[in-house]
Formats: C-alpha cells, structure tokens, sequence
C-alpha cells in the first residue's frame, strides 16, 4: 500500500473529524461502527472502498427470496450502495468511487451511505431470514 493511500485517508479522516473514532485495521484502512454494523474504509491505489459485511453465509432457508429482496433493496438505495456475495456465500454492502477528485464532504457522505443503510438493514434482514440463529 502506497504513503499516498494512508496519508489521503487520514487527511479525510482529520477533515471530517473521524480519527478518533476510526479505529485503524490495516495500511490506507480503517474500521467505524454504526450502530450494529461494522464498515470498513479503504483506500488503495487509486480507489475507495467502503464496506460492510453483514452476514457470513446466505440463509439456509429461502436464499433465493434472500437474494432478490436484496436486489430490490439495491434498487431502493439509488446506486449510492449495494449488496454483494462474495465467492465464499458472504453477504456485504458496499459503495466505491475513484479517490480522484475526492473530497473530504464527500467521503463522508459515501461512508455515512454505507453505515447508515447497514445498521438499518442487517436487523430487518436478520429477522426475517435468520430468525435467531444468524
């Protein structure tokens, strides 16, 4: 990971007043809590990545219904956010740009998207499709 992507994420982080609660997981990576969910923002080459995970695997039950709320769920978010599987059947919500032309407001904006909608939809997602298993 290059100086450049560690020394732009903290220079977003101190411009929006973050880095106390950004809690440091990696070069040019930091980790937030938004109420139940975890994010993790990275930046590394020229892109931002802010992720986060939601569920280790696909339900057990009724995955493909899962899978096509989250498509509506996809849809409802604009395409400030959206969900994703990862090739191991894990579940994540994430928004990415190029950090070209970035700008303090607006890292802020992505990454409060992206926490925002995750503590919001991990519970109702949880609850119908998991049950109290998850």
């Amino acid at each position: 990971m290059s100086d450049n992507a560690a020394d732009l994420l903290e220079s977003l982080l101190s411009e929006n007043g973050l880095t106390a609660s950004a809690k440091k997981v990696g070069d040019a990576m930091v980790r937030f809590k938004f109420g139940s969910a975890t994010v993790v923002a990275a930046i590394s080459g020229d892109s931002l990545v802010i992720t986060a995970p939601i569920f280790k695997a696909l339900p057990s039950a009724r995955a493909d219904e899962f899978c096509r709320h989250l498509l509506g769920l996809n849809a409802r978010m604009a395409g400030l956010a959206s969900f994703g599987l990862g090739s191991d059947g894990s579940v994540s919500l994430m928004a990415g740009r190029s950090t070209d032309g970035l700008d303090a407001r607006e890292f802020k904006l992505v990454l409060s998207t992206v926490g925002k909608f995750a503590d919001a939809f991990d519970d109702l997602l949880h609850d119908e499709y998991y049950g109290t298993s998850a």
